[in-house]
């Protein structure tokens, strides 16, 4: 048996969230509005680098956790609270 495109999905998903950095990401994630934060916000919220944000971020973005706007010359990032139900039943 070989690994289907929803288990590469769901485990992109798991890995997503198998990280202290992105824990505390998705904390202040789930604390904001559902308009999100821009980037320079939440790297001020967490006190990451521009480069470790960025790192975990593309990891969430992989998993399908986040939601990501342009605003202006400004990056938004929110929760995509869809993918949480998506995995969170058998």
């Amino acid at each position: 048996m070989k690994p289907t495109n929803k288990h590469q999905k769901a485990a992109a998903f798991f890995d997503a969230l198998a990280h202290p950095r992105r824990q505390m990401i998705l904390q202040v994630l789930r604390e904001v509005s559902a308009e999100g934060i821009p980037f320079h916000r939440l790297q001020w919220r967490t006190g990451l680098s521009a480069a470790t944000l960025s790192f975990h971020l593309g990891k969430m973005n992989a998993g399908g956790i986040l939601r990501r706007k342009i605003k202006g010359p400004e990056t938004w990032l929110s929760l995509n609270y869809g993918a949480f139900s998506r995995f969170s039943t058998p």
